[in-house]
């Protein structure tokens, strides 16, 4: 088995467990595809399809998106094939691309859209969302309280554009005092 195989085949088993684990939500992920090209992106893409656009942007909402994303990191990293294997996962509804041609176009926009989201990485001052493109002002903050009285620690930034599923992750290092 190449190291290729046994990398997908991890991944694959953590996304199994995550569809097993996440089968009771609702709206809850329906398949996935991976997407991985040495010659074009270092990267593993991870994308998991919902049924439909209304379904992704209520999984977006209401955190379903972010529970499955960090639940998938915690997964791949407990795997030591993984340790130094770049993934990024990706949000998208509908069918996955089942041709060669579609499958390609779509890996080719996640390396592009992958190397916006780079070039912004530095950025202080961001007006436009490098993930989508629409105005980054108008991207909903959300996460969860875990005491009323405390604001989160981390979560997750939507757009609120009706056809956009642009999902991106936030963290802070502040504490909490009482």
């Amino acid at each position: 088995m190449s190291q290729n195989e046994l990398i997908a085949d991890r991944i694959e088993e953590a996304i199994r467990k995550m569809f097993s684990t996440f089968s009771n939500y609702n709206p809850k992920a329906t398949e996935f595809s991976m997407y991985y090209n040495a010659n074009k992106h270092q990267s593993w893409f991870i994308e998991i399809y919902f049924a439909d656009s209304s379904q992704l942007k209520e999984a977006l909402n209401n955190g379903t998106c972010y529970e499955v994303y960090n639940y998938l990191l915690d997964e791949l990293e407990s795997y030591k094939e993984l340790e130094n294997v770049e993934r990024l996962i990706n949000f998208e509804f509908g069918n996955r691309p089942s041709n060669n041609k579609a499958i390609q176009d779509h890996h080719l926009s996640l390396i592009e859209q992958t190397k916006r989201m780079a070039s912004g990485k530095e950025q202080t001052d961001i007006k436009i969302c490098n993930c989508c493109g629409h105005d980054f002002d108008q991207h909903e903050l959300k996460g969860f309280y875990e005491d009323e009285s405390d604001a989160p620690m981390k979560g997750w930034i939507i757009c609120p554009e009706e056809n956009c599923n642009c999902f991106l992750t936030w963290g802070t290092n502040y504490t909490n005092e009482k």
